[in-house]
Parts: structure tokens; sequence; C-alpha cells
């Protein structure tokens, strides 16, 4: 089966975010059964990989490019809708005929971004692409989007993607059931799918043991969807450190600790650098446990709602307890307390944050088994059973 990966972010090993998770995920497909394209320059195809790198194409979707100075922050949106609306006046017609002459056998259409969106409809908007296009979605990104440009928009034109394609791929049921809602569509089949990751055949469990210092790592981006209920955990954490000897280690590309540096650095955050994907799991062993953040921001609700997120996988696997922070509607905390598999912290407030906080340094040992059931979820997330799902959705979806 000829398989074709379109959206603004490219599969990419070691890279972290969605370019990690769709590695993770398409790998398995040979080389010459696969097409990409994506929105990266190709001064960057490094960073895919050898194995795939000669396999990708990328579009142009920038002519004018914004100031960076303060006259850019005004002129950023004007900007924007130029670039868009030449988009939507471009043929592409070198690009298409790249896909043409590879015809793929099904088409995955992941974009987390309004340029990915309006690519789709420019290179897929055709019968000849009918019933070969799964949409496939990993958070509400578009949640309250006005994104508008010559011709179009955002949100018509993701109602048209899902409503004209009715077999989805989705992060959890909980984004498939709100989008739906909200489009007026439903979908004859979704395949409900999220980041795998690598199990030895022989597994080995990691023994824990309590250190002097108790260290709890953050590893990943930090969006503003996860940011509000980050700076809370660490406010109640560095009240704690004036009595107990406990510590937040970031790991997170430079660009995010550049940007949040003089605050987190107020707040005795360490920064640990952004870890090669290869080596997280050893660097997450360094722990005592592991926080993950959703935003309390109503801004933010659907993301909160709708996205299980992908590092939750990587956490299970690492033998270490996972403390989720954020509101009591979220996916994370769902799959948590499904499957009892870490503490949920569903406060705003500083002091009852401290309490939870408090009470893990205390008695970690004794949420252990928490820990082995984060690891025992795994056997439904392993590489090899996951592929097998998705060859097995895409073949019965290619004959449709």
């Amino acid at each position: 089966m000829k398989v074709l990966l379109f959206g603004d972010s490219p599969m990419a090993i070691n890279e972290g975010g969605i370019c990690q998770t769709l590695f993770n995920l398409f790998s398995y497909i040979e080389p010459d059964n696969f097409l990409g394209v994506t929105s990266f320059e190709k001064k960057d195809f490094y960073k895919i990989g050898d194995r795939y790198s000669g396999r990708y194409f990328n579009y142009k979707n920038i002519w004018l490019h914004t100031p960076r100075n303060r006259i850019g922050k005004f002129l950023s949106p004007f900007f924007e809708w130029i670039n868009f609306s030449i988009c939507q006046l471009c043929t592409y017609n070198a690009l298409k005929k790249e896909i043409n002459h590879f015809n793929p056998d099904i088409i995955i259409s992941c974009s987390c971004s309004s340029i990915g969106i309006l690519m789709h409809h420019k290179l897929f908007n055709k019968s000849q692409f009918k019933e070969k296009v799964v949409p496939y979605f990993m958070d509400d990104w578009m949640y309250k989007s006005s994104k508008v440009w010559l011709n179009g928009n955002l949100q018509d034109l993701i109602k048209k993607m899902l409503c004209t394609n009715d077999s989805w791929m989705m992060i959890g049921k909980e984004l498939s059931e709100i989008l739906s809602d909200r489009y007026g569509c439903k979908p004859k089949k979704v395949l409900y799918i999220r980041n795998p990751v690598d199990l030895p055949n022989e597994v080995i469990k990691v023994t824990y043991s309590r250190k002097n210092k108790f260290k709890i790592a953050y590893a990943g981006a930090l969006w503003p969807m996860h940011y509000d209920a980050f700076l809370l955990f660490v406010k109640a954490v560095y009240k704690i450190s004036k009595e107990k000897d406990v510590i937040i280690y970031l790991y997170t590309p430079q660009s995010f600790w550049d940007f949040r540096k003089k605050e987190l650095t107020a707040l005795n955050v360490i920064y640990g650098g952004h870890i090669p994907y290869t080596n997280l799991n050893e660097k997450l062993l360094e722990a005592d446990a592991l926080l993950i953040t959703s935003s309390f921001d109503t801004l933010y609700y659907t993301h909160s709602k709708a996205s299980l997120q992908t590092k939750i996988t990587d956490y299970s696997k690492a033998n270490r307890l996972i403390i989720s922070c954020g509101p009591e509607y979220s996916a994370n905390h769902n799959f948590l307390k499904e499957n009892d598999c870490g503490i949920c912290i569903e406060t705003q407030n500083i002091d009852e944050i401290c309490k939870y906080v408090n009470d893990v340094i205390d008695n970690v040992i004794t949420y252990q088994y928490k820990v082995e059931n984060a690891f025992e979820s795994l056997k439904d997330f392993t590489k090899d059973i996951v592929h097998k799902k998705i060859q097995k959705f895409l073949v019965e979806t290619s004959k449709h």
C-alpha cells in the first residue's frame, strides 16, 4: 500500500512533538511506498532522518516575511493574510505532478496549523482523491480560530474536510466527539491512535530508589495550553522548597526556555536542555516523578478536554510516578483515572497544590502501584500493536 503523509510538519526522528509522534506511528512504511509533503524548508530536511528525507517534498507558503521588530507585531496579521491569499491563488502544479506520479492508495492529512488546512484543499480537493483521504487531528488547535484569507476561511475548510471524508484518525474519543458536534458530521469509522512506544522483548522493571533530593521532571514543549498549569505547579514547588529538598527540571527546546527563562529561573526551575528522543527514557529515569500539565484557561478548554498528550506513553515507559495538573475535564486525567496510573491535581489554589505535592514527596513509595499500572497500560500502545492497527485501518479505508 502506498501512503502519502501530508501536513505542515514532517515525521522526523529525534525532533520531538508532532514530528516524533508521526515518526513513531508511520515509520513501519517502506520508503518506496511512502511520500511526504510538508511546509518544512528543504534546508531542514536533514532533521527528518536518512530513511525518509529523500521521500519528502515541500510547499512554499511564505512570500512576505514579518520584520522581527516592534512594527512586525502589527504587520504580522496583514502579512499572513497576504501569504495565505497567495497560496490560495498558486497552482502548485509541480507538486501536484509528483503526487499524481506517486499515485497514493491513501492520504493521511495531519495538519496543526491553518496553512496545512488551506494546502490540503489546494492539493487534494479533486475527485481522483475521493475516499482516499483520512483526516488526522491530534488536538483542537482550531478552536475559536477566525482565520480568513482571499476567498476562504479556516472553519469552512475544516468542516468540508471532515464531512467529505468519513474515515478519521483522532488522538482520542474526546476530540472526535468535539469535532463531530462542532462541524455537524459523523464519521463511519474512527481510529483512535496516539504515540506508541518501543518495549524490549524481555521487559526489565526498573526498581525505584528514593533519593535525598526529590526531583520532578517535565519533558516537552511549553505551549500556552500547558503553561498556566505548569506555572502554578512550579510556584507550589518553589514554596515547598523552602522546607524540603525538591526541585523541578525542565527538558524542552531552547526556544521555549528562552521565552520563559526569566520567570522560571526566579522560581528555581533548572533547565536541562532539549533531550534527543532516543535518550529521553534514560533522562526521565533520573527523576522521582514526572509532570504533565493542561490549561485551566477557558480559551484552551477543548485543548485540555480533547487532547490526550503523547508524553503520557513516554512517561509510563519510564517507571516513574506521573503527576498531572489541570482541570477536572482534562483528557489526561480521564486516562490516568481510568487506568489508576497517576496523581491528578485539579485545583488552581497553590496551597492545595502544595498539599498534593507534599503528599507525593512523603509517600511516593506507596504510589508505586500507580507506576506499575502505567507501565501495564502500555501493552496496548507498543509500536507493533499500533502499527498493525494502523495498517488494518488504512487497508479497510482504501477498499471503502
